[in-house]
């Protein structure tokens, strides 16, 4: 049975007061059955093989990571055919990038956004960045950088649901080092 590779974005990991070792943040997801277990930074980012597509579920993963953890970890998993077309995805234009001092991030979202609140979220932007929704996905162009931007994320977050965010490049990196 062939083993397909999947990528897994948690949130709020180490972050804070919380601190897991490579190894507690991996235990869970070997529990679950997956193979080629492996972290990319501390930082929530692990990357899992499966033979059995059902068994990647997210809410399975979230439950079987909070009874290890102790905590919440609302979990995001990609395909690795998703991770590839995010990882080489060009969401704004060149001469957007040129004029940037901040790096493009990506935002994991459970499902999709529904038309209406991707509008809404559009009349969220503050005029110097740039956002584009595409699937599961928002990409955020912010001019300035992240801190100096006024983006209302927990906004956002409310009306598109939980959330989790990484560079671009970051992804990129991940992408590139296990897509082998």
């Amino acid at each position: 049975m062939t083993e397909h590779r999947y990528y897994a974005f948690l949130r709020a990991i180490n972050t804070g007061n919380r601190r897991l070792t490579n190894e507690q943040l991996l235990a869970p997801f070997r529990e679950l059955g997956f193979t080629d277990v492996a972290a990319y930074q501390a930082a929530g980012n692990v990357t899992f093989r499966s033979a059995d597509p059902a068994a990647v579920d997210e809410r399975r993963i979230e439950a079987a990571l909070a009874d290890s953890y102790g905590f919440e970890a609302p979990t995001f998993v990609r395909s690795a055919a998703e991770l590839a077309s995010i990882a080489t995805s060009a969401p704004f234009a060149d001469h957007e990038l040129a004029r940037t001092a901040g790096k493009i991030q990506v935002t994991f979202l459970r499902t999709a956004a529904p038309p209406e609140r991707t509008a809404a979220v559009l009349e969220l932007v503050p005029p110097e960045d740039r956002l584009v929704v595409s699937g599961r996905e928002w990409y955020w162009l912010p001019i300035e950088g992240v801190s100096a931007s006024t983006l209302p994320v927990t906004r956002i977050e409310s009306l598109l649901g939980e959330m989790t965010m990484r560079t671009l490049g970051t992804v990129t990196r991940i992408h590139s080092r296990f897509s082998r």
